[in-house]
């Protein structure tokens, strides 16, 4: 009998050893990577690189020892959906580095859209024009994604906009909303399309006008990337329970 307790408890000493090696092995630290324009680069109000949305999300998961690796690299400030997908096509390390990813944010499409309108004496009798000019471009947000998604096979998040250029439209809430409504429709429809994420950020900023505190510049500060990745993170944080 007491040969039989021995080797029983020297089992469960054994099975409590591996579980706890698997565990340490296992911690389920993840690696990051912020793809896109300037808003993923993290330019600031004023024309500097700085702390953007995706810093904060990596700070996050790094104080809360789950950040494996993290890098902003494939994130320039004029990207447009064509350098994404250029650089997919030539440069084997973001295909690797995409391969071995747990998390990805995308945030891209706002500099083909701003690269077609002009940024002076926007009026509420063009925003017409500004839909059809999403429906052109929302085809190349689409091929982007389909690439980006060929080698990222785990949590996709498509970080969404918010009115760039609130200083200077000359048109009423109610057009605007009806616009980037639209905007975010397309972009969610892409989301289901490729099993993803869609954050939209339209109706924060609306609500806080001072996340854009320079007149002359599209890019939001400390606290609007902030509140960008405090959203983020909610999707991140719900799906690690």
């Amino acid at each position: 009998m007491k040969k039989r307790q021995k080797l029983l408890l020297i089992m469960i000493v054994i099975i409590i050893s591996v579980f706890a090696v698997y565990q340490l092995s296992h911690t389920n630290k993840l690696s990051y990577i912020a793809l896109g324009d300037s808003l993923a680069e993290g330019q600031n109000p004023y024309g500097e690189i700085s702390y953007g949305y995706a810093d904060y999300i990596a700070d996050y998961l790094r104080q809360n020892k789950k950040l494996k690796n993290y890098t902003k690299k494939y994130s320039q400030n004029d990207y447009k959906t064509i350098d994404i997908i250029n650089q997919l096509e030539v440069d084997t390390e973001i295909r690797k580095d995409l391969r071995e990813s747990d998390i990805v944010t995308v945030s891209i499409g706002a500099n083909d859209f701003l690269n077609r309108i002009k940024k002076t004496d926007l009026d509420v009798r063009e925003i017409k024009n500004y839909q059809e000019i999403v429906n052109n471009i929302i085809p190349r947000v689409d091929i982007c994604l389909k690439e980006v998604r060929k080698y990222a096979k785990e949590k996709l998040i498509i970080v969404g906009y918010y009115n760039p250029i609130p200083f200077l439209f000359n048109t009423s809430e109610k057009e605007l909303d009806e616009l980037f409504s639209y905007i975010d429709d397309q972009y969610q429809q892409l989301a289901m399309k490729y099993h993803a994420t869609y954050i939209s950020n339209y109706q924060l900023f609306k609500e806080n006008k001072d996340f854009l505190p320079n007149p002359k510049d599209i890019h939001p500060n400390i606290e609007g990337y902030q509140a960008i990745a405090t959203k983020v993170l909610e999707v991140i944080i719900k799906e690690q329970r």
